[in-house]
């Protein structure tokens, strides 16, 4: 018994026609978009200015990629950090005076939003989530960024807080609780706020400007002497 294999079909020139067809047209789309003037050389303009007068002086969308790239790096930092200051602490049996610090000020702010959410379709877990990425946001980009709207979302998020602390705190504990969160608070705000100056008085600033002269001189140089004609009178 003979077996038959099926007939292998190889490419024409059609195929190999149609994909050099393929191959020019990308090449002439990438040229098209990578030539003088065209989007991709206008964005590595961009980079190029800004790298040669600053980034504060770059296109927008650099200095949004910019502030990005910062903002995804120092939080990055900030979780390594924090997970190796935590196993730190946890080693040398510093982590029990953190956690009641931090549960002094969490428990109450907790206590508050299960008062406060109920009948609410947010869950209080949710509300404590929200609370606390609000916060970590702000704080960060208040370090980095030092950007106004961003302090004041910092410092309407601690006074929220601190008026949290106190309402939803024992009465036998609320002063201190109110205070440790304070304390908190206000460490936080060192490089969050860092830069920040009031004027209790009007700030004037003078501006001097010095004029120079300068001194042009002008060379003339004299023509010939054309004696003025005589009149009638004059002649003897």
């Amino acid at each position: 018994m003979t077996t038959t294999n099926p007939p292998t079909t190889e490419p024409g020139p059609a195929a190999g026609t149609a994909r050099r067809t393929l191959r020019m047209a990308a090449r002439e789309r990438w040229a098209r978009v990578t030539a003088p003037g065209m989007f991709l050389d206008r964005r590595r303009q961009d980079v190029r200015d800004a790298l040669d007068h600053g980034w504060r002086a770059g296109a927008r969308w650099v200095r949004l990629v910019t502030r990005l790239l910062i903002v995804l790096g120092v939080t990055g930092a900030a979780v390594v950090l924090y997970s190796a200051a935590a196993q730190v602490l946890a080693a040398s049996g510093a982590g029990a005076c953190l956690s009641a610090m931090a549960g002094t000020v969490t428990g109450p702010v907790r206590h508050y939003l299960a008062e406060h959410t109920a009948g609410l379709p947010l869950s209080a877990a949710d509300a404590y989530r929200l609370w606390a990425a609000t916060g970590l946001t702000a704080a960060l980009l208040s370090c980095v960024l030092r950007s106004t709207v961003a302090r004041i979302a910092w410092t309407s998020w601690s006074a929220g807080t601190l008026a949290a602390v106190w309402q939803a705190s024992p009465d036998g504990g609320r002063t201190v609780a109110t205070a440790v969160t304070a304390a908190v608070l206000a460490a936080v705000s060192l490089p969050a706020l860092r830069g920040l100056a009031f004027f209790l008085r009007p700030h004037i600033t003078i501006h001097r400007t010095v004029l120079v002269a300068a001194l042009v001189t002008v060379a003339v140089r004299p023509g010939p002497v054309v004696p003025a004609p005589r009149r009638p009178l004059d002649q003897p």
